[in-house]
């Protein structure tokens, strides 16, 4: 006789509020030389929040840097306040709706213009996408080179292109889970399984997040090549969070 599966969930964020709530998010940030922080806020940012959803439009992108992607790639990114620790047995599923329109995107690149359903992990590098372009739904497995937690030949980053029609606009209803002992992610896209992987190291929490990004190579790509004008609006909202024991 086996017992039964205990699971608790809750609503992050409902966006009901006027404004976005700094109790549950900030804008996400990195520190650079010299000890300088630099927020990841393109100055064309547009946001407002209310009726359920964050809407956010960065229209064209100007947030350049030509050598650290990390002052480059992101025009708009909010992370949650919250860690959420990783049921050491079970199961953290985290699921929220996310619309994509692109402005200017090249058809069918990745990486050109594109939104985010972001769990990252700090303490690893670990970094686990859902992804919306125009004309494409992705997934993302990535570990980030961090000081003092990953080095550069530990860097790895995997994309799929998920079998999940879209267009411009169009919201769809994301999942993304997290097993620990297996250290397997899944994706469900509207209610439908749609990709697994696993991640290269365990991880033992993740933080959240929503953005707008460009992200084509710093090395092989001119800025006049990578940007040309181009830009994104996303929305997302609500943000659910279930916790299971298995």
């Amino acid at each position: 006789m086996t017992s039964a599966s205990v699971a608790s969930n809750w609503i992050y964020d409902d966006f009901t509020r006027g404004d976005l709530d700094p109790a549950r998010w900030r804008v996400m940030e990195m520190t650079g030389a010299g000890g300088v922080r630099h927020e990841y806020r393109d100055d064309n940012a547009r946001v407002s929040t209310g009726n359920g959803r964050l809407t956010a439009t960065v229209n064209p992108f100007s947030r350049f840097h030509d050598t650290d992607p990390r002052r480059n790639n992101a025009k708009l990114m909010y992370r949650s306040v919250r860690r959420f620790d990783v049921p050491p047995t079970g199961r953290l599923t985290f699921e929220v709706e996310m619309a994509v329109r692109t402005y200017g995107q090249i058809p069918y690149d990745l990486v050109d213009a594109f939104g985010t359903v972001n769990l990252f992990d700090l303490e690893t590098g670990v970094v686990i996408n859902a992804a919306a372009t125009n004309d494409t739904v992705y997934a993302l497995v990535e570990r980030l080179v961090i000081p003092g937690v990953s080095r550069p030949d530990e860097h790895y980053v995997h994309r799929v292109v998920m079998n999940v029609p879209t267009e411009p606009g169009q919201a769809h209803r994301y999942s993304v889970g997290y097993r620990a002992g297996t250290s397997e992610v899944e994706w469900y896209v509207d209610g439908r399984p749609a990709y697994w992987a696993r991640t290269p190291v365990p991880v033992a929490g993740f933080h959240v997040g929503m953005g707008l990004f460009s992200a084509r190579d710093l090395a092989r790509y001119s800025r006049a090549e990578r940007e040309r004008g181009q830009g994104a609006t996303g929305w997302w909202g609500p943000w659910r969070v279930t916790a299971s024991d298995r």
